[in-house]
């Protein structure tokens, strides 16, 4: 049975773990986190209706007692979106949100392109896209 346009669904991805952000297409907030394969952390999230805009996020995947990247930024309470445990009880997998705790930014404006659209972090020179309310966010 197929859902309609109109009708809410949980979908299913894989986060791989490989030190790398990845893009979900998301509205609200990760539902769920489990590992049922090697080498992957399993997110159910809600999509986008058909007819709201897009609104790609980026995460990536951080093991218990790893380094986090510096694009992850240094106090990841908010960004923190899940933790799964291996079957085997073996590794722990958090989940967590890319963004850029810095203030100070270049903005890079090419021919053609809206202002407020493309950007990189003085700070931690992360790529930023804006978010259409002022705002900026990694770009997956």
């Amino acid at each position: 049975m197929s859902p309609s346009p109109d009708q809410a669904v949980i979908h299913r991805t894989e986060l791989p773990i490989d030190d790398r952000p990845h893009g979900i297409d998301l509205t609200g907030e990760i539902l769920h986190t489990a590992v049922r394969r090697p080498g992957a952390v399993d997110v159910w999230y809600q999509p986008r209706p058909e007819n709201m805009e897009s609104m790609r996020r980026s995460f990536q995947v951080v093991g218990t007692g790893q380094p986090i990247p510096t694009h992850l930024g240094l106090h990841i309470v908010g960004g923190h979106k899940g933790t799964a445990i291996s079957p085997d009880g073996q590794w722990v997998w958090h989940v967590l949100e890319n963004w850029c705790p810095h203030q100070e930014y270049t903005e890079i404006v090419e021919m053609g392109q809206l202002p407020d659209t493309s950007a990189l972090c003085v700070d931690c020179g992360v790529d930023l896209e804006g978010d259409g309310h002022g705002r900026w966010r990694p770009r997956p």
